[in-house]
């Protein structure tokens, strides 16, 4: 992706140190990649449309940072430009002339990111949004494999360096319960091992109709406090706004318990992990453990789990292999 070739090794002295840049600070940095994720419905991408619109108008964050007026590259696989984006857009006071989106849909493959790379260099976004990761993947290739997601989030952050961009991913959670929230999202570990923040989008667990923004993820500054919101609407059919409501005290640990994903689900969690992780093919033992025990699932736990699927065992080349049973 670069036009310049990287040295392999460099002094540390020929770096310049740098300063943390924030698009809205602790939560989304600059020239790096965050992750918002949650439960399909739950509202991300309103979310999302939502700060785009406020980065379009200079507009406010809900604890009064006052953003630049800057660009936005929308990417959205599930929302239509035309049904959903613009009307969302003009009805939260955004400028839809500062936010470009895609014309035809653009799969990530190498030929995809080299047209991204071109058009974030041609018109810098201050923020880019994928959403969802996951729809990017090029087709026939496993978000599951640690090889295929870590080279498309290399891309992503070099792109994101290139642009001096907030890149913002959307993904959604999976099904099984983990007891540790950054091991609850889709795909493989290592996507949220390439952000340097991440926040889950939730429902306040006494009250549906409020929001949580809660930080899980901060690497590079302390843990956010949890912001809430609601969508409302003036009159009956109007387009919802997003109306903040102020500072929680919540934090990810009120709204996970630990009994629920090391004891009551542990073996359906890594029941499901085997199935969508197996379910393209045999994968060398060895990952499937690595990628395990980057999910907490103990040793123990994962061997019940293959014994309650029948994985198949099988030796090739003096390496082994597991796989699903043939009825899977």
């Amino acid at each position: 992706m670069s036009d310049k070739k990287k040295e392999l090794f460099v002094d540390l002295g020929s770096i310049e140190a740098k300063e943390i840049e924030w698009l809205w600070e602790p939560f989304i940095p600059f020239s790096m990649i965050t992750i918002m994720e949650g439960d399909p419905g739950v509202g991300k991408s309103f979310l999302a449309m939502h700060l785009a619109a406020q980065v379009t108008i200079g507009g406010v964050l809900p604890d009064g940072q006052k953003l630049s007026k800057g660009r936005v590259l929308y990417l959205s696989a599930e929302d239509d430009a035309a049904y959903t984006i613009r009307p969302r857009i003009d009805a939260m006071g955004g400028d839809p002339d500062r936010i470009r989106v895609q014309g035809d849909f653009l799969s990530l493959d190498e030929k995809g990111l080299a047209a991204l790379m071109r058009e974030v260099r041609r018109q810098p976004p201050d923020l880019l949004i994928l959403d969802p990761l996951f729809a990017y993947v090029p087709s026939g290739q496993d978000m599951y494999k640690p090889n295929v997601i870590r080279q498309l989030l290399s891309f992503l952050k070099e792109i994101a360096e290139a642009g001096e961009a907030a890149v913002l991913i959307i993904r959604h959670l999976t099904k099984a319960k983990y007891d540790k929230a950054i091991y609850r999202g889709g795909g493989s570990m290592d996507v949220i091992g390439a952000a340097r923040s991440a926040f889950l989008v939730c429902e306040h667990p006494n009250d549906s109709s409020t929001k949580l923004v809660v930080h899980i993820k901060h690497n590079i500054a302390p843990r956010g406090q949890t912001q809430t919101y609601e969508l409302y609407s003036e009159e009956e059919g109007e387009m919802a706004r997003l109306n903040w409501l102020g500072p929680s005290d919540i934090t990810i640990d009120d709204l996970i318990s630990p009994t629920e994903g090391k004891r009551a689900s542990a073996l359906d969690e890594a029941i499901e992990f085997l199935r969508v992780f197996l379910k393209n093919g045999r994968q060398p033992t060895t990952t499937v453990e690595k990628e395990a025990a980057a999910r907490d699932i103990s040793e123990k736990t994962l061997e019940r789990a293959r014994r309650s699927l029948f994985i198949k065992s099988s030796k090739i080349k003096n390496k082994w292999y597991l796989s699903l049973p043939e009825e899977e």
